[in-house]
């Protein structure tokens, strides 16, 4: 769009706090810019019929002298930049750039037959809007018709589905058509309506095309009640799944047999854990599956993503994944697909995808050898209050640690504290030291098992540290939303980790580098990280060099989740199969023996016998 929506919208939502107002406003702004007739349209009428013209006339005038003429897309963004960010945030709403959606249109829909479109998950109907311009342009019947028998659209928003109907009747106003009042849009629940009892001209056998830009809801934010409707679907059934993803089973289901679904969506479902159930179900339907993977280039305006356009083919039954890496490409036309068969993946595995020279190389590592997941591989502590337990102190003496909280300095007494490293934050061995923290450790420990101290004892022995957490007591019945059920109040929140002593490799859960950093300590316990563990410290040295080289990173770049700025996941999901060569006496005591970096990368590759 040429209008700048953002820069608009900021301006016009000064003029009146009722976004109703200013949607009714900005769509006879768009009236009357364009010169449309609206006159026949029984639904306009009524719509404008309480329009606020010393509102309307204000907003015509700031987009008169924002200098372009309003097009119908840039009203569609314009109206879901007006809605609340608490609505967004939690329907998981973002307007999709024009390019991605013209891709999926294009591919989706058939030039051969008028097809039946429906996007379960539409808001303001900018997809169907586009789905509606095709048919028109390349079947040439009228927007009436088009709307009445072809397009449906569904939306968990109220206000969303009027603006459908809104927009809808605009477009047929700008070609001189009036629509039916009853179009095929609803306000409701995808995933738990009886599709086929909705409307009035569903199709008999499913949908030629389902489109669309599915709601990006993170599990940790989705309501117990949408929780309850997404259970329904068996790809939402394992693991702690996002709302956009049992979104494709229904989609798939909606499908006629010979239709197409085409999304843009987060990417994780390729390799994270909680998309292992739509891996299973897509790998059990042998359809094929073209995939452009954007990996973490930021396709959407304003909104932190990490997305890919997923088309399935429910008429094609190869079994064939088709998959394209657009990483830092914004362009839907430069790109070659790499084919997998349905055999390349099992159950519930990650799909690890790239083009093929790469593919070879990963192959290569993954099967050196002796895989990291062979290791010893920990958490570190799980609290789930970290800035209350853990600290650094702001001096100390014989007895007592002193730490400042919430302004307030507190004596912590020292026979209750432990050392504590957090990965997250460390790249060094130097920083190891530097950054060495302390625990309140509210614990006995009897060989490798741990019982929490009892109150009198904690009140007998440790009254300091027991009067701290006393002090913020409420914050830590608020652990587990109130629910937790712990040994005592004051206990961490998991028992994970309290037996992580001995000397490990520290690594954490995201980084821009490769870090394994070497601790030899045994009493140091860590958290926000992992650990690799073994008794053979010349062993961790050699594991460290490999860990911190160019073939590491090279592999986590390639098979990893990415986060902005470079930044990639270091979870054992990702980690685990990362092989190294079995090594001789000579070759272990090389490694042991080189400092340099470069050298160190450089004899690394020999041992794969790969060059990066």
């Amino acid at each position: 769009m040429t209008v700048d929506a953002k820069k608009l919208v900021a301006r016009l939502l000064r003029l009146t706090k009722s976004v109703e107002a200013l949607e009714k406003s900005i769509a006879y702004a768009f009236v009357s810019i364009n010169g449309y007739d609206t006159s026949s349209s029984a639904f306009l009428k009524d719509y404008f019929g309480d329009l606020d013209y010393s509102i309307a006339q204000k907003v015509e005038k700031i987009i008169d002298e924002s200098g372009n003429p309003l097009s119908i897309y840039a009203l569609v963004e314009i109206f879901e930049l007006l809605l609340p960010k608490e609505i967004k945030k939690e329907n998981g709403m973002v307007y999709t750039p024009t390019e991605i959606k013209d891709y999926i249109i294009g591919k989706t829909l058939s030039a051969d037959n008028i097809p039946t479109v429906c996007d379960p998950a539409c808001g303001c109907g900018s997809f169907l809007l586009s789905a509606a311009e095709f048919i028109k342009k390349v079947h040439g019947i009228s927007y009436s018709e088009i709307f009445d028998k072809y397009i449906f659209g569904v939306d968990i928003v109220e206000h969303n589905v009027e603006k459908c109907r809104v927009l809808f009747n605009l477009l047929a106003a700008a070609n001189n058509e009036t629509l039916d009042s009853d179009l095929n849009i609803k306000a409701g629940s995808s995933l738990s309506l009886v599709w086929n009892n909705e409307f009035k001209n569903y199709p008999k056998g499913g949908f030629d095309a389902i489109v669309g830009n599915p709601p990006y809801v993170r599990s940790r934010n989705i309501t117990d009640e949408v929780r309850k409707e997404m259970y329904k679907w068996r790809t939402a059934k394992i693991g702690n799944a996002d709302l956009y993803i049992p979104f494709y089973e229904l989609g798939v289901e909606l499908l006629s047999e010979r239709g197409k679904l085409g999304y843009i969506s987060p990417n994780t479902f390729i390799q994270s854990v909680n998309g292992r159930g739509l891996r299973h179900y897509l790998l059990e339907s042998g359809f094929g599956i073209s995939i452009l993977d954007f990996r973490d280039t930021q396709m959407f305006k304003n909104v932190t993503s990490y997305t890919c356009i997923a088309i399935i083919d429910k008429s094609n039954q190869d079994g064939v994944i088709r998959y394209a890496l657009l990483n830092g490409k914004h362009s839907l036309s430069d790109y070659s697909f790499t084919e997998y068969k349905k055999g390349s993946f099992t159950g519930y595995a990650p799909w690890r995808m790239s083009e093929k020279e790469i593919d070879l190389t990963i192959r290569k590592i993954e099967g050196a050898g002796v895989k990291l997941d062979s290791y010893r591989i920990r958490n570190g502590l799980a609290t789930l209050k970290n800035d209350i337990y853990f600290f650094m102190p702001a001096g100390d003496d014989e007895n007592y640690f002193y730490r400042l909280y919430n302004g307030i300095t507190y004596p912590i007494e020292k026979a209750i504290c432990i050392d504590v490293a957090k990965p997250n934050i460390i790249k060094t061995e130097n920083e190891l030291i530097e950054k060495m923290e302390k625990a309140i450790f509210p614990y006995n420990k009897n060989g490798n098992s741990f019982t929490v101290i009892d109150e009198n004892t904690m009140l007998a022995d440790y009254p300091c540290a027991y009067n701290f957490l006393v002090s913020i007591k409420n914050k830590l019945l608020q652990r587990d939303k109130g629910n937790g059920k712990y040994a005592a109040w004051y206990a961490y929140g998991r028992t994970q980790g309290m037996a992580n002593f001995g000397a490990k490799l520290l690594i954490p859960y995201i980084a821009d580098m490769p870090i394994a950093v070497l601790s030899l300590e045994d009493a140091v316990l860590f958290y926000c990280g992992y650990a690799v563990f073994s008794d053979d410290v010349d062993e961790l040295i050699i594991l460290k060099k490999f860990l911190e080289s160019k073939v590491f990173w090279y592999y986590i770049e390639h098979t990893s989740k990415p986060y902005a700025k470079g930044y990639m996941s270091f979870a054992k999901n990702y980690i685990k199969s990362f092989g190294m060569p079995k090594l001789d006496a000579t070759q272990k005591q090389q490694l042991l023996t080189i400092e340099g970096k470069e050298e160190l990368d450089t004899y690394i590759q020999t041992l794969y016998g790969i060059a990066i």
